[in-house]
């Protein structure tokens, strides 16, 4: 070993740059330069799709000389019928403008990368500017009359800082062929993923546990030294009837805490039991970028994502997946129709915007100045009829010898967010006759004045009929009034012929 580290030359820093031209064939350039280049150096960093950047060190006690190093390369090339230009020197940005501007081989001597250099036409940069923050000055640069790289290069530096900024001094380094960062390597995708063969089957939910642990922590232990994150994670199990049970875990926040990451899965286990016998379980973690937590000073402390993940997880089990969540609207004609969507958990709470939206939404001014002319509005009584259509103005107007006309009488409306069934009585027409229901506070009766029907009707084109909430739905709707009982609004449910007391008038 002695007699080889005497002839062969060690190099400090050694690079090679392999340029794919736009002209050749192929499929897939991109791939090719991975397979070229881990097949020479397990360090190697892409720059778009027709170059790429070895780090050459250590290749010296295997080929000899840079030379016989880049003729290995060739040869590699021409070997998957690939033509390609190899550039070898001390600096990545040498070799990457050196194979941007020169054809086949070009191999260059410690130290004389910027005399080399000198040569290349200035435009050259301009291919370097798609990985760059900012573009080279170059139509300043033409103006000045410079055509080459070693016109750039030979500039004072701090005229062309005080000309042309951070970034004119920046591309000047390119222009001398020196590095402004070390090369970042590419590495593959780290897949995290574990399997557990069982000796015995399992069928237990807390026997399941104890393996689940077992697979968990070193996959989490992986996690943290990564800094990273699972983001889902699906669990695989093969049971005794030689059937799997697959089940897919998405975590609103990425988490790695293995009491946590358990609790959920067993959770999701307990909501879809595996059918049969457990042999061997297998799960592989989605990974993400790990959270960043920035606690403040003043701000009280929120629960942990896990700590809310698995309570929600316990609410689903206990209640069913389709009663826990967060009411949205739906496209609908439906009265009252909502869905529930998962939870998003803020990664940032911006209590200042929550206000700043609030305000913009319910300005205090507003609300005063509409509440004021709500106040002001007079309703004659020949207008009371809008109010509800066939229903007398007594129902409209106060009664006494007290009321006054300019003040209309303030009613609200309560809905029951469940529909009350009715048994309502009508006539040869269809027109309600009298109420009753079994809700005691309901009292019922003889219907005085009605008004309606109001059919309403969607989602005809869905498969299913039924009550509120499922598809295919018609309805008659009606406003009826029971004497001193007040006035209700029911509705008939023309697909099941059930009547229901959708809400009452306070």
């Amino acid at each position: 070993m002695s007699s080889v580290g005497s002839v062969v030359k060690l190099y400090r820093e050694l690079y090679a740059s392999l340029l794919i031209p736009s002209a050749s064939d192929g499929s897939d350039r991109k791939a090719l330069l991975v397979e070229m280049a881990e097949t020479f150096s397990p360090r190697y960093e892409l720059h778009g799709e027709h170059l790429v950047t070895l780090d050459l060190r250590g290749l010296e006690r295997m080929f000899g000389t840079p030379r016989a190093i880049g003729e290995a390369i060739v040869r590699e090339a021409a070997a998957r019928g690939v033509s390609v230009h190899v550039a070898i020197a001390a600096t990545q940005v040498a070799t990457q403008l050196l194979a941007r501007s020169r054809p086949g081989l070009t191999v260059v001597a410690g130290g004389s990368e910027a005399a080399l250099l000198a040569a290349a036409p200035i435009g050259v940069l301009e291919k370097l500017a798609q990985a760059a923050a900012e573009p080279p000055p170059l139509a300043v640069l033409r103006q000045w009359g410079l055509r080459t790289l070693g016109a750039f290069a030979a500039l004072p530096g701090p005229e062309v800082a005080a000309r042309l900024g951070a970034a004119g001094v920046r591309w000047q380094a390119v222009a001398q062929g020196r590095d402004a960062r070390p090369l970042v390597p590419m590495v593959a995708d780290e897949r995290f993923d574990g399997a557990l063969e069982l000796e015995w089957p399992i069928e237990g939910i807390e026997s399941l546990a104890f393996v689940l642990t077992r697979l968990l922590e070193p996959l989490s232990t992986r996690l943290e030294r990564r800094d990273r994150g699972a983001a889902a994670i699906d669990l695989t199990l093969r049971l005794t009837t030689r059937d799997e049970h697959r089940c897919r875990l998405e975590l609103p926040t990425p988490m790695r805490d293995v009491r946590a990451l358990r609790t959920l899965m067993l959770l999701d286990l307990e909501a879809h039991p595996p059918a049969a016998g457990i042999e061997r379980v297998s799960l592989v973690i989605e990974p993400t970028p790990g959270r960043i937590v920035q606690h403040t000073l003043f701000a009280r402390p929120h629960p942990t994502p896990e700590q809310l993940s698995t309570l929600l997880a316990r609410l689903q089990a206990l209640m069913g997946q389709s009663r826990v969540g967060a009411p949205q609207t739906v496209d609908s004609y439906r009265p009252g129709a909502f869905t529930m969507a998962p939870f998003a958990l803020e990664r940032k709470n911006d209590h200042r915007r929550n206000r700043q939206m609030r305000r913009k939404d319910f300005p205090q001014e507003d609300l005063s100045s509409a509440a004021s002319a709500a106040s002001a509005v007079d309703v004659p009584a020949s207008e009371s009829q809008l109010l509800a259509p066939g229903l007398p103005p007594s129902l409209h107007a106060p009664s006494g010898a007290s009321a006054r006309q300019d003040q209309p009488l303030v009613s609200a409306l309560r809905r029951y967010r469940q529909p009350v069934p009715a048994r309502v009585a009508v006539d040869a027409a269809g027109r309600p006759l009298r109420v009753t229901t079994d809700r005691r506070s309901l009292a019922g009766g003889t219907v005085q004045h009605c008004a309606g029907p109001w059919r309403t009707s969607g989602e005809w084109w869905e498969s299913g009929t039924g009550r509120a909430g499922e598809a295919g739905w018609d309805r008659d709707e009606w406003d009826v009034a029971l004497g001193d009982e007040g006035m209700y609004r029911i509705f008939h449910d023309r697909v099941t012929d059930a009547w229901f007391i959708e809400a009452v008038v306070d």
